[in-house]
């Protein structure tokens, strides 16, 4: 094998390294995210988390001169965008974090890309593969089950309040990617994801604003303010430029089906950091959530 052939091989070996090791910091943002909620207000802290990404990243992309949107069309992609994928999708996964468990909202953040393919296949007026259509109710059959049934191990916990208020979220979030993929297309998509933390800030700081007096500062201890600096770094900047590095050097298709990895990485952290229990109903509802997903995501639109 020529040098030119070894370097070409080792940029997938490498890819697969920084997607896998993206995984490990987003299979965090969860349980992060519940320990925020301990100690800031469940809505402050996702709005938080956003705007201090937020301002990070608008420092970068005016840095590194990312294009910005041109025209009044493009400007309302990167506005639904940016507010609906960085700002209302976090506070909405604070919000219900609060009410159920990391494992619980791993697991429903794993059907985002059905609820991308289904928005996206109602704006562009395709009709899916019944094959697609397939994954897509075992999927949500997996997510019924996982709201619905619960054993002893998880009363208290993980409440159908908590979960429903995430599965919004999966929603309003997937709205907001099928926005940026539209937009994307134009200005690429470091530009759209970059510039998109920096919009959300025209909803985040009204929102820090307007809740700030919700949580008593003075109290909140280290713990609480090192979740939101994950969630900042790890989560959003750091998280984001892996995995575009990554996708870039190895291919859509053989990095992004490592996804498929972060949620049982997620209830591998949860029992051991927050304590949380792996029970029958969730091992079950999770298998037939990822089951779904595998199989529509190997469907055309």
């Amino acid at each position: 094998m020529n040098t030119a052939q070894t370097q070409t091989a080792a940029y997938p070996l490498a890819a697969a390294g920084v997607a896998a090791f993206t995984l490990v910091l987003w299979s965090g943002t969860a349980i992060a995210n519940k320990v925020a909620v301990g100690h800031i207000d469940a809505l402050t802290a996702g709005a938080l988390r956003s705007l201090f990404a937020g301002v990070i990243a608008m420092a970068i992309a005016a840095l590194m001169r990312f294009p910005l949107p041109a025209g009044g069309s493009q400007w309302r992609l990167l506005l639904i965008s940016g507010i609906f994928s960085f700002a209302l999708w976090p506070g909405l996964l604070s919000l219900g974090i609060g009410r159920t468990t990391a494992s619980h909202a791993a697991l429903i953040m794993a059907m985002i890309p059905v609820f991308t393919g289904l928005i996206a296949a109602a704006v562009e007026r395709k009709i899916p593969s019944p094959a697609w259509w397939i994954g897509v109710a075992i999927a949500l059959a997996g997510t019924v089950l996982l709201i619905t049934f619960k054993d002893g191990a998880d009363t208290g916990e993980a409440t159908v309040l908590g979960d429903l208020i995430i599965l919004s979220g999966v929603g309003i979030c997937a709205a907001g990617y099928v926005a940026g993929g539209r937009l994307s297309s134009r200005i690429g998509t470091w530009s759209t994801t970059f510039w998109g933390l920096g919009a959300s800030i025209s909803f985040t700081l009204p929102a820090v604003v307007l809740l700030f007096p919700r949580t008593d500062w003075a109290a909140v201890a280290a713990p609480g303010w090192a979740a939101i600096a994950y969630m900042t770094f790890c989560s959003s900047i750091i998280g984001y430029a892996c995995w575009f590095w990554a996708l870039g050097r190895g291919g859509i298709s053989r990095i992004g089906v490592l996804q498929f990895a972060q949620p049982v990485l997620t209830l591998l952290f949860a029992v051991p950091i927050l304590g949380e229990a792996i029970t029958l109903p969730l091992v079950l509802s999770g298998a037939i959530i990822i089951l779904g997903v595998a199989i529509a995501q190997r469907q055309k639109l």
